[in-house]
């Protein structure tokens, strides 16, 4: 009876919720656990949430967090620590120096290496530090996980990773490789975290060098899970959690306003007197809500806001099996909400790698990856800046029912009127998204002699993105203050658009890896081609005047003059690209790198279609030096590099 293996995680994620339980503050001292010594730049996170702190030069620390929290703490080279916090003040924390860190392979371009003899920027995070977490994707998972690793996650867009600041051509993040597949954010973005085996972010220009191109940014490198031999193995993981807002602007209640209004009356023109907007009688009813019609006092956040979104998120992933043949199958489910009302998404995922040792010297390998994103959003969409325009004067509804026409007493304009951010939430618009990405990879490695391993890899991706939109009639807003007339802001045409885009990438790349070394002397070498075809093509369309705002179907749109529309593009473009790598180390001590890559795109002229990229890198091992051996008590590995590379930006 094959042995089950059932792993079930349950956590109850309330992002920033802990800002309801009680805080407290704390401070203290980061230091080396051998030698005493400060630990600056040290991570301190609230376990759990995205709340975080960094040690100063003096390894001193301070932040604020929920009475029962629990510390993590963790900084290159050294074990991560976990402490509680148990009401304490004062937590001086000592970090154990991780020797066998220095052991760990890494993944870098086309192959991988020992972290101790890297000569080039390269972080390898950790996948168990993310695979927890209650996040929707794996980018903003990442965040506060790996030094130099910046994550950007704005609203209403895919988070983004970035290495070494904004660049002005194009997108300044890094290349997306996964099982050595060119990808995007996006496809990062949404696998299944539970179906990684490893992330390596290649930072400076020696690493990511290989890339040439397209590595202008860094390059993120993904290998996802692979089979063991062995009986089946069965993981379940399931997250259930709810989401809060992390900040709210701390606005300004309606009396405070009117007083700070008041005075900025006053110091236009001190000749008129203090009270130049609001009487103090106004000012009063401001503060005990006695009329709240004409004057209230309106939170625009809490009104447009859920305290409250739930998230889940299922994984049930399958491995195993025989000497010969290896299998490991993920499948997810993700269903997320926001904390403005009527925005879900749910995201269907499916990966499983093959391998098969045919014989002692061929070993085939394949998958399949599939990831499908529906996005659904009903009602309008307020805008974050008249959040913060409109005042907390203003009415939002007026107790008939109708919608804000009344701004401290007095008829409000039509800009506020129009931008009501409650009004704009309850309109009947609504739009549907959907993002199918699939990749499949095939790929034979041949040992022809012992230290070399010939590699060829095929792969085909696509993406495909299926979007319908609705925007609905707007009635005008009846004026509260002058009964019968109304304030002109609504719209008389409602419309639809559906937007069609497709874009495939298919390539083949070939690769000869050797790998030689004795006691003294470590020798490797890459020689590499690779071929890729992308193709991309859009269709659109739209339509105006729909009898009425329960039609579903474009059909339904008028076809007269300009109320009936539609579009489309393609692109397509080749490279071709050659790439090399040689190493060598002395001793484990001395270590050499170089790397090359000639890339050609079809993007440019005949005369100027190529680009050359090299990059040179050398490390000196200090502390594996005879005279250095004096130190061994508190220093394990000092390295000092230099490197030199080009990048380029193809995009």
């Amino acid at each position: 009876m094959k042995k089950l293996l059932f792993v079930l995680f349950l956590s109850l994620f309330l992002g920033s919720a802990y800002a309801q339980q009680s805080k407290i503050e704390i401070k203290g001292t980061i230091t080396e656990e051998d030698t005493g010594y400060p630990v600056p730049g040290a991570t301190i996170l609230e376990k759990g949430t995205s709340n975080g702190a960094a040690s100063d030069f003096d390894g001193n620390y301070f932040i604020t967090v929920s009475e029962n929290a629990t510390l993590v703490v963790s900084f290159v080279g050294f074990v991560k620590t976990e402490v509680k916090v148990d009401g304490r003040s004062q937590i001086n924390i000592t970090l154990k120096e991780d020797v066998a860190a220095l052991d760990e392979v890494v993944v870098v371009g086309y192959g991988t290496q020992k972290k101790v003899n890297l000569t080039g920027s390269v972080v390898s995070l950790n996948v168990d530090d993310i695979k927890d977490r209650a996040q929707p994707n794996v980018i903003a998972a990442i965040q506060g996980t790996s030094p130099g690793v910046t994550i950007i996650n704005r609203p209403g867009q895919t988070p983004s990773i970035n290495f070494r600041g904004r660049g002005n051509l194009g997108a300044s993040e890094p290349l997306y490789v996964i099982d050595g597949a060119i990808a995007d954010a996006s496809f990062f973005s949404n696998l299944d975290p539970h179906s990684i085996e490893s992330i390596s972010f290649l930072k400076d220009a020696a690493s990511s060098a290989i890339y040439g191109a397209r590595a202008a940014y860094g390059v993120v490198l993904v290998t996802t899970k692979q089979g063991k031999s062995g009986k089946t193995q069965v993981s379940y993981n399931a997250i259930f959690g709810a989401k809060s807002l992390t900040f709210k602007p701390q606005l300004v209640n309606s009396w405070e306003y009117a007083e700070l209004f008041n005075e900025a009356k006053y110091n236009t023109n001190p000749a008129n007197g203090k009270n130049q907007g609001y009487s103090d009688e106004e000012i009063g009813w401001f503060k005990d809500g006695s009329k709240p019609d004409l004057y209230p006092n309106t939170d625009w956040y809490d009104l447009i806001y859920d305290d409250y979104a739930p998230t889940m998120q299922h994984s049930l992933n399958f491995s195993g099996g025989s000497e010969k043949i290896r299998y490991f199958t993920s499948l997810s489910y993700l269903s997320d909400t926001d904390n403005m009302p009527g925005r879900k998404s749910e995201r269907y995922s499916f990966n499983v790698n093959l391998t098969s040792d045919v014989t002692d010297w061929m070993t085939i390998n394949g998958g399949v990856k599939y990831i499908q994103n529906n996005r659904d959003v009903t009602g309008g969409t307020p805008s974050l800046n008249n959040t913060l325009i409109v005042p907390s004067t203003f009415v939002a509804k007026q107790s008939n029912g109708d919608w804000g026409s009344v701004d401290g007493g007095h008829p409000a304009s039509g800009t506020f009127v129009g931008g009501n951010p409650l009004r704009a939430l309850s309109f009947n618009n609504w739009s549907k998204n959907m993002v199918e990405n699939t990749m499949y990879e095939i790929g034979v490695d041949i040992k022809p002699l012992q230290g070399l391993v010939v590699r060829g890899q095929g792969v085909y991706k696509r993406m495909e993105n299926k979007a319908k939109s609705y925007n609905a009639l707007k009635d005008n807003v009846p004026s509260f203050l002058n009964p019968g007339t109304e304030i002109q802001v609504g719209n008389t045409v409602n419309s639809m658009n559906m937007n069609w885009g497709s874009n495939s990438w298919l390539n083949f790349t070939g690769t000869a890896n050797y790998d030689w070394n004795n006691d003294i002397h470590s020798f490797g070498g890459l020689l590499g081609v690779s071929y890729e075809h992308f193709q991309y093509q859009s269709l659109g369309a739209s339509r105006q005047d729909f009898p009425a705002d329960s039609f579903t179907d474009m059909s339904a749109g008028s076809t007269a003059g300009a109320n009936y529309k539609n579009s489309s593009s393609s692109n397509e473009n080749k490279m071709l690209s050659y790439f090399a790598r040689l190493k060598y180390s002395y001793l484990d001590r001395y270590l050499f790198e170089a790397n090359f890559r000639a890339d050609a795109s079809s993007r440019f002229y005949d005369a100027n279609r190529w680009g050359y990229f090299p990059s040179f890198a050398a490390a000196w091992r200090i502390s594996e030096e005879n005279f250095m051996s004096e130190t061994s008590d508190w220093l394990t590995n000092l390295k000092i590099r230099a490197s030199y590379g080009t990048l380029g930006n193809i995009n």
